[in-house]
């Protein structure tokens, strides 16, 4: 071993010539490393370590079984593993509100909120996706919410890869999630829609529908929104009065003699204008119980609340539509939707009615007055 390199170690630690052959040997004749093994603490130097290399090894670690709170979906390939939180802290904050959440089918969920006068809020979570749990954890376990929620809905939440929420989700075709919307549990139809929302933007948005929207009285507070209307709400709208006519200020012709009422006074009848006088309105053509072939039943609710059913070739226009109307319903200024999803019908002649009501022999179509 070199000699300088032996007093260079001795004179820098201060050590024994013994102990700096030790440290030397130990890092290969390297000064620098020598002298750092020396200073560590963690190196015992009393304990015999310092002549074997390996005894600076640390020992493995021995192995344990252990279980994380996390499920792992299965039965789709390459899938990520589910945020879940179960047992725990982690998994009392991110508590799904199942206390207030309702147990069963969207059609189940529905009759209930029929029942109860209640619009149905449904929640449809991602495991996927971590604003799911937030939501949990920021808005369903607030009181106000809560409070909400009990007196004007019925709560639904599902998670989009079980049965229900992929038929759910399929039907009114939802592509981000978290979702929050509000559906009419007499029609079915979707009213609102949001997707990770705040707690403040999420109050803002229920007092806004709760004072435009009343499940009982089927009106609106604000403005008329024939669309914003459920069924229960557009047959229970009041229809205006039907005017009679005034009494007659003479007695006609056919009356008895014995009146004492004055007669008219005699002045040449005015000539009607064919332009101005009112015809009754056409009566309704009867619908056969039985759909025939090449035909289609529709059925067009009015502005009123009222129904009438015409029958129209599948092959026919759909401007053939807007001309019943006109005639059998003496409708004005009016448009014709599709109910869902709610889309304009064309008035032209090139546009088949069999494309509009989606190729069934049966329809409902939705009548509306321009504004």
């Amino acid at each position: 071993m070199d000699a300088d390199l032996l007093d260079q170690f001795v004179e820098t630690t201060g050590s024994t010539m013994a102990e700096a052959m030790k440290y030397l040997k130990l890092c290969d004749n390297d000064i620098n490393a020598a002298v750092g093994c020396y200073f560590d603490p963690t190196v015992g130097r009393s304990s015999g370590m310092l002549g074997e290399q390996e005894a600076a090894v640390r020992a493995p670690i021995a192995a344990f079984t252990d279980r994380i709170n996390e499920q792992v979906a299965v039965g789709r390939m390459g899938k990520r593993p589910s945020i879940v939180f179960e047992d725990g802290d982690l998994g009392a904050m991110f508590k799904a509100p199942t206390d207030i959440s309702f147990v069963g089918t969207l059609e189940t969920a529905k009759i209930k909120g029929r029942n109860r006068k209640k619009w149905l809020l449904v929640n449809v979570q991602d495991k996927d996706v971590f604003q799911s749990q937030l939501l949990n954890r920021d808005l369903w376990c607030l009181e106000d919410v809560r409070d909400v929620i009990e007196r004007h809905f019925v709560f639904w939440q599902i998670f989009r890869d079980n049965l229900e929420g992929e038929h759910f989700v399929k039907f009114y075709k939802f592509t981000e999630f978290p979702c929050i919307c509000i559906i009419d549990p007499n029609t079915g139809e979707l009213l609102k829609q949001w997707g990770h929302i705040s707690h403040m933007e999420f109050m803002k948005e229920m007092h806004d529908f709760t004072s435009r929207y009343r499940f009982e009285s089927g009106t609106r507070r604000k403005s008329f929104d024939f669309y914003g209307m459920s069924r229960a709400d557009m047959f229970k709208i009041e229809k205006p009065p039907v005017l009679e006519p005034p009494p007659a200020l003479y007695p006609s012709s056919s009356s008895s003699s014995s009146s004492s009422s004055p007669s008219p006074p005699s002045s040449p009848e005015p000539d009607s204008d064919p332009d101005t006088t009112l015809e009754p309105a056409p009566a309704m053509p009867e619908v056969p119980a039985d759909v025939q072939p090449g035909t289609v039943h529709v059925t067009f609710r009015l502005p009123d609340g009222a129904r009438h059913t015409g029958v129209f070739q599948q092959d026919g226009g759909c401007s053939e539509l807007y001309r019943w109307l006109t005639i059998y319903a003496q409708m004005e200024d009016f448009n014709v939707w599709t109910a869902f999803p709610r889309v304009l019908v064309s008035d032209d002649e090139d546009v088949s009615v069999l494309s509009v009501v989606g190729g069934g022999n049966r329809a409902m179509l939705i009548v509306s007055e321009k504004e």
